[in-house]
């Protein structure tokens, strides 16, 4: 019984994976606190043609994701198109208001609020640019989920030029996904 009590989960991590526009870099200063960089992704979702919009507000909290951002800073400040692949973790919802542009009045808006811990590519007008990213040794677990037949053939969209796996590495990668955690 001991052993099994030393194998459960301490903590558990909620990461999400997109691919949005970045915006808003600033440095927060609290009242108690050491200060912190934080920015605003306006993640993409839905099909290509048919895109919606989830704004993430972002503590930056990744080593590489803060030398990431800062490299991009400038182009952010120059209101450039910056589109990131990105990892967040402990999303949670975020409700607010905000003045209406024509009539003033107050309008609610929602969105998520999380740590930002790794920028997976970036391209600024167009163009990719070479940031500083955390090397991953094993491809994400999003990968097997491309194998649901629900995606009408739509690769990814994190700006790489991988599309979604053959079939039979889908299958293999489904069937190591249903695996038992303790086999």
């Amino acid at each position: 019984m001991s052993n099994q009590t030393s194998t459960q989960a301490q903590s558990f991590d909620l990461i999400i994976e997109g691919v949005g526009y970045l915006n808003r870099l600033r440095t927060v200063t609290p009242k108690k606190g050491p200060a912190y960089v934080a920015c605003t992704i306006n993640a993409m979702m839905g099909k290509a043609d048919a895109v919606e919009y989830v704004s993430i507000d972002c503590i930056v909290v990744g080593k590489i994701a803060k030398l990431a951002i800062e490299q991009l800073s400038e182009d952010v400040k120059a209101k450039k198109r910056v589109i990131v692949g990105f990892r967040a973790g402990d999303p949670k919802p975020d409700f607010y208001e905000y003045p209406d542009r024509e009539t003033g009045e107050p309008k609610q808006g929602q969105g998520l609020k999380a740590r930002l811990l790794q920028l997976t590519f970036a391209k600024v007008d167009g163009l990719k640019v070479d940031i500083p990213v955390v090397p991953r040794t094993t491809p994400p677990e999003s990968a097997a989920a491309q194998g649901s037949g629900d995606d009408d053939g739509v690769g990814s969209a994190c700006g790489d030029d991988s599309g979604p796996a053959p079939a039979t590495e889908r299958a293999s990668a489904g069937q190591q996904a249903r695996q038992p955690a303790h086999a």
